[in-house]
């Protein structure tokens, strides 16, 4: 099996579908990746994204018949179609056309079946790979000497709640002398991280690291006592995951899609989005209580060995391909 990922804008010597794409696409641009069909002759072709990627590939399947599956990510783009007609009536294009629509989390998945009742659809995780040993073993570094240290990093947008998270630790932080909290990220909200900061006076307790090169964000991971992250809305984050891998206990809200997977008071704490006080008392627990800490640090690990590596989103997807060629052989039959 040849699977085509990772769609391309390039020209191509075939003939247009008998509508073209309005304004510039018209100019050929919709002629997805048929130069690469010629030269790799794949099975299927898979497209990240409904918009515009997965639009592209139902115009490939048009013109060479190919079979696609996509792969959406955001809780937003999906619940969008309610309120934009032009995305909902191009993720009606592709859905019609898409061998099978895949989503990170299940919430995404039964509103994609909401929109569009006849949609072919499954929720597969995202994999990561494991944390490598050699930093999982690796000795902290003397600042960290005797801190219970708290690790979150993201990009600082909105929905992240950085200031949130700061304002939850300084609910607890008089409770817990040697607790740290260590962010790394950068993003539009990061002068409102340095305001909270500030003004709760938390100098010296939280510090903002900026963005961090991705070893460094695993290096951290391992040097961690606790992974958080009260982002809103998260999809499926793959950090999480590798926090998980690193055998971290976790604390998270509890409307995203690693709650999929994710077994609150076992693997962490999960917590309603937007309440201090509950995040609060979260990060009370998993302060107070080594044992706590070990017990769902271990746990997380067992998690990401059997769910979230790499190996298992693979045979997930090679599943979904074989599905979807199996398909394509069954119409090309019919048609004989």
């Amino acid at each position: 099996m040849a699977c085509l990922s990772g769609l391309s804008y390039q020209r191509a010597p075939i003939p247009p579908p008998t509508t073209t794409p309005p304004g510039r696409l018209a100019d050929g641009v919709w002629r997805v990746n048929e130069g690469q069909v010629d030269r790799f002759r794949p099975d299927v072709v898979y497209a990240h994204h409904a918009a515009v990627n997965g639009w592209l590939a139902k115009k490939l399947n048009e013109a060479t018949g190919l079979p696609f599956v996509v792969t959406d990510h955001d809780f937003g783009e999906v619940a969008s179609c309610r309120r934009f007609p032009h995305r909902y009536a191009i993720f009606s294009e592709v859905c019609e056309r898409a061998s099978m629509m895949v989503t990170v989390a299940s919430r995404m998945e039964r509103e994609l079946r909401d929109l569009f009742p006849a949609v072919a659809t499954r929720t597969v995780q995202n994999g990561t790979d494991p944390i490598p040993a050699e930093l999982l073993s690796r000795a902290r570094n003397d600042c960290l000497s005797g801190k219970i240290v708290l690790f979150s990093c993201g990009h600082f947008y909105e929905c992240k709640q950085f200031p949130f998270l700061v304002s939850a630790f300084a609910e607890v932080a008089q409770r817990h002398p040697r607790a740290t909290l260590r962010i790394a990220g950068e993003g539009e909200t990061r002068r409102q991280v340095e305001n909270a900061i500030k003004e709760l006076s938390l100098e010296g307790r939280v510090q903002v690291l900026g963005r961090l090169q991705h070893q460094e964000v695993l290096i951290e991971l391992a040097s961690s006592d606790a992974f958080v992250l009260l982002s809103r809305d998260e999809p499926f984050a793959t950090v999480f995951s590798e926090a998980a891998s690193a055998g971290k206990p976790i604390v998270l809200c509890n409307d995203g899609g690693f709650c999929d997977v994710f077994e609150s008071e076992r693997h962490g704490i999960a917590v309603p989005p937007n309440d201090l006080r509950a995040a609060a008392d979260a990060l009370d627990r998993i302060l107070s209580s080594p044992e706590e800490r070990a017990r769902m640090g271990e746990a997380a690990r067992e998690l990401f060995e059997t769910r979230l590596r790499w190996d298992h989103n693979a045979a997930a997807m090679v599943e979904i391909f074989e599905q979807a060629i199996r398909g394509r052989v069954v119409r090309e039959t019919a048609r004989i």
